[in-house]
Parts: structure tokens; sequence; C-alpha cells
């Protein structure tokens, strides 16, 4: 048997229509004028519906319980009354435990498209993966928003400007969880400041020091970003969501998403030189796609071999690193080329494994640990959004007042 509320309309947007528009129509009434406007009786407009009194009149009076789609689909038809406005009746005359059975139907089905409960749930965002009302609190808590509604909507114009030009995946859900919420923190950040490329490139040499200076050289270098309109944000690495950084436009203005993975102070540096990269060469294609994550292709064709050389050769150029590679195990040498060229010394060590791996294929990821810093200290200072105690709005507000009041988070 097919029921009305399978699949028809949107449960969510057809549960909120009927809290507001109880009594907006009036079948029975309708019913009644149309026997008028015909001049038949109930029986001739049975036989012309094609039902009889027992499934016509319980859908007239909202009392029934289990609606077949066809019937009124029939009806809708004879009334002239828009299909939607009939199943809206029909809701909002059930009683109020079949209200409650749909609701959670209805958060069972939001939370099951969007969202990978088991992989939220180990992130520690949601408190369990049973309970449907509990996580569909905790998801909205975390975005800020007071409804399924809100939220829904408020995606729609999301993947409106995210995948304009490309297709959204929607099973890579972690994925989305974490470009979408980064997009909201940037959209409630709103930098104020002027975005100018000029300014950006005047910019970027004087970046490296900063590498040196372990508790706040990350934390200055996104300062002065935000003054000349390019935000920074960070967040902690979500399972399967593997990228390490991402380039947005919001408001038509550069944003930046740093993340933890791998846990390399070396890494992080080389993905913002990265991102910054895409800001400088690729921004006008970002405006139209809506983001670049590093790592992905996409199909206006980014070039991310660049970017990584870009910021390889800014660090620590290909010249350095051949004079530098027979004498990589000499402690005392590196840290003496590390401060002639000004970057922290684990930077050279980077550039070896980074060569190490892609030209020799040889995997020097876990060497020279003890000179690269724990990253913790560093991106402390940036509020990272940590998805088990954070949300949305209130690590916006916090990130703002980071970059507009120059504070230092000890």
């Amino acid at each position: 048997e097919s029921y009305l509320l399978k699949g028809v309309y949107h449960l969510s947007n057809l549960l909120q229509e009927s809290f507001k528009k109880k009594d907006t129509i009036n079948p029975r009434e309708i019913f009644d004028e149309k026997l008028a406007e015909l001049n038949i009786s109930e029986n001739q407009a049975f036989n012309l519906i094609g039902l009889d009194k027992n499934s016509v009149n319980p859908i007239l009076d909202g009392s029934i319980k289990h609606p077949n789609l066809f019937n009124v689909l029939k009806l809708s038809d004879f009334l002239d009354i828009p299909l939607k406005e009939l199943i809206v009746f029909l809701i909002a005359n059930q009683q109020s435990d079949k209200i409650k059975k749909l609701e959670t139907s209805n958060d069972y089905q939001f939370i099951e498209r969007n969202f990978d409960i088991d992989r939220l749930n180990r992130a520690g965002l949601i408190s369990s993966k049973s309970n449907s009302s509990e996580i569909k609190q905790n998801l909205l808590d975390f975005f800020g928003f007071e409804s399924i509604q809100e939220y829904e909507e408020y995606t729609l114009k999301l993947d409106l400007i995210l995948y304009s030009s490309t297709k959204r995946n929607f099973a890579d859900k972690m994925r989305y969880f974490s470009v979408s919420s980064a997009y909201m923190i940037f959209e409630r950040i709103a930098n104020p400041n002027y975005y100018d490329r000029d300014s950006l490139k005047e910019l970027i040499p004087k970046i490296k020091p900063y590498s040196q200076d372990i508790k706040k050289g990350l934390l200055t270098v996104c300062q002065a970003l935000y003054s000349i309109g390019v935000t920074v944000c960070f967040q902690k690495q979500l399972t399967t969501s593997q990228f390490r950084g991402a380039t947005f436009s919001v408001n038509r203005k550069p944003c930046i998403v740093l993340t933890d993975l791998n846990k390399n102070y070396g890494s992080i540096w080389h993905a913002l030189l990265h991102e910054l990269y895409h800001v400088l060469f690729d921004f006008e294609s970002i405006l139209s796609q809506g983001y670049h994550l590093t790592g992905e292709p996409d199909l206006l064709l980014i070039n991310e071999k660049n970017a990584d050389e870009f910021a390889q050769e800014f660090f620590f150029d290909s010249n350095l690193l051949r004079f530098i590679k027979p004498h990589i195990n000499n402690d005392l040498m590196v840290g003496q080329i590390a401060k002639k060229n000004n970057i922290h010394k684990c930077l050279v060590y980077f550039a070896f494994q980074i060569d190490m791996y892609f030209n020799q294929n040889k995997n020097y990821w876990k060497a020279f640990g003890q000179y690269f810093p724990d990253i913790d200290e560093t991106v402390k200072r940036l509020s990272p959004l940590v998805w088990e105690k954070d949300s949305i709005p209130q690590k916006a507000k916090i990130i703002k007042e980071i970059f507009e009041l120059n504070k230092i988070v000890e």
C-alpha cells in the first residue's frame, strides 16, 4: 500500500506548515460547495471520484489514520485543492502521538541524509548513535540553528555556492561536514577588511622568519593576513576528511582553513604557503568554484604541483637542499643554514623528507622527530575548532576577537 507521507513532499516542510496552517482549508466545506456547484448528490460525487464514502469522509474530516496516496490524489483533483495543502491539513489533524512519530522519523531521515553518525560520535561531537532527538539537538546546537528546516534552508544556499560548478558527493559526508563548518565560521567572522592582492604580495616575503617563533609566529602571521582581508582558521582533523588545507571564497574574500593532519609543524607552514599560492594565482577560479581542497582534483584544474613547489621554494629552495642533503645528519650545519635563512630548523628536515619521498621514493617521515616542535603550542593560539566541545557561533566569535583585538591566547 502506498501511503500519503512516503516521499511525496519533504516531511520537515510539511510538518512546519502543518503547525502554522491548521485551519487554512476546510475540505468538508469545499466538498459541499462542489456538490452545489455541480448540482449532484454525495453518492454521485463518490461515483465521479471512484471512491466510496468510507474512503472519502475520513479524509474530508481529517480523521483518517492511514491515508492512501491515490485516494488523496483523487480527492485533491476533484476538489481543486493543491495536493500539498490537503496533505498539510491531514498532518495537522493527526493525533499528537502520530505527529511525534512523524517528527522522529523526520529527525532520523535528516540525520541519515546529512551526517556520518558513527564518525561524528567518535569525534565526540555527538553523544549518542541511536537517540535521534539527542543527535539532532547536538548538531543544531553545533551549527547554531533552531530547527532542521533552518539547517536545510541554509545548506541549499551553501550547495549553490560551494557546488555551483561541480556535483556534491553525498557519500562523502565527513568531508562535506568539515567544508561546510569552515564556510559557516568564515561567514560569521565576516572579515571587514578589504582584500588587496598587492598587499598580500608585499606581506608574503615577510612571513618566513615567523616560523622560528613556535608560540606566537603563526598567530602573528594570521593576524597580519586578516588585516589585509585574508582570514585563516584552524580545524582539528576529522576521520576520513583527509585534507591539510583549503581555500574558500566567502563574500568574495579569500579564506583559508588549516588542519592538524599529520600533526607536523613543518606541514602547517607549508600548507599555509600552499594555500596563499592559490589565493594569489587561482582566486578567480575559486571565486567561481566556491572552494578548493588541497589534494582534491577539481574541474577547474587548479595546479597543486605549482602550489607545492611555491611553498617548498619559499622556505628552503632546491639549491639549498642540494647543498645540505649530504650533511643532513649534521645537526650543527642544519641549524646554521636554517638560522641564515630565517626559518625554523625543522623546515630544513621537512624539505629533505619531501624530496626523499617524492623524488627518491624513500620514507623519512619519522626521522628527525626531535627537531619538530609540538604543534599544540602553536595552533592553540588560533583557537582551533574542536569538534567535541565547540559550536560554530561561539568559535567564530572567539576567532574574530583574536584577530580584531590582537588577542593572544595563553
